[in-house]
């Protein structure tokens, strides 16, 4: 288990991708086919990505509407998945998201999200499961930063960017609980 705390649930794919400076596409380089070769010997499935930027973007489509609406409503994925309203929620997010990217992701990859969300077993978050036990979120590395970005480059934001303020808000809320008793 990393020492963060986290392990991988096995609900998608673990990609690897090699940095470039300011996120130039990389292509499949020989240190990424050593390391997924040492992933792979370890069981462990591993997609090589040529773009990590693109990779990363991808994962925010999931992880920006799921992660901050599970703190936001208190809810699991089936039980948002579940309520049109919601998933609604999750689809528009999901728009955003794809619209402010800063490389292409088709439409039809937030049906395959949608899908595979589906799909998986009912399960909390990691942003929930961090926020249920009193960790501090990664507010500003799945939010704040990806919506810095896209809203420099003219996208527009507002769901978006008023679930930020909410778990900054519950963030920082939850985090003055626990200097108190300590």
């Amino acid at each position: 288990m990393p020492s963060n705390g986290h392990r991988h649930l096995g609900y998608g794919e673990i990609s690897l991708g090699d940095y470039g400076p300011d996120y130039q596409p990389q292509g499949i380089t020989k240190r990424m086919v050593q390391i997924a070769g040492d992933w792979e010997r370890a069981g462990i499935t591993i997609e090589m990505a040529t773009d990590l930027l693109l990779v990363r973007w991808r994962k925010l489509v999931w992880n920006i509407p799921f992660n901050g609406l599970s703190v936001v409503l208190d809810a699991r994925t089936d039980e948002m998945m579940a309520s049109l309203e919601i998933r609604n929620l999750v689809e528009q997010l999901m728009r955003e998201v794809v619209a402010g990217a800063e490389r292409y992701i088709p439409n039809s990859f937030i049906d395959k999200m949608l899908y595979h969300t589906e799909k998986i077993n009912p399960y909390n978050t990691s942003m929930k499961l961090d926020y249920d036990r009193g960790k501090p979120l990664e507010v500003e590395a799945i939010f704040g930063n990806p919506l810095r970005a896209a809203t420099s480059a003219g996208a527009d934001w507002p769901r978006i960017a008023m679930l930020y303020q909410q778990l900054q808000f519950l963030n920082a809320k939850k985090m003055a609980e626990i200097a108190k008793f300590t």
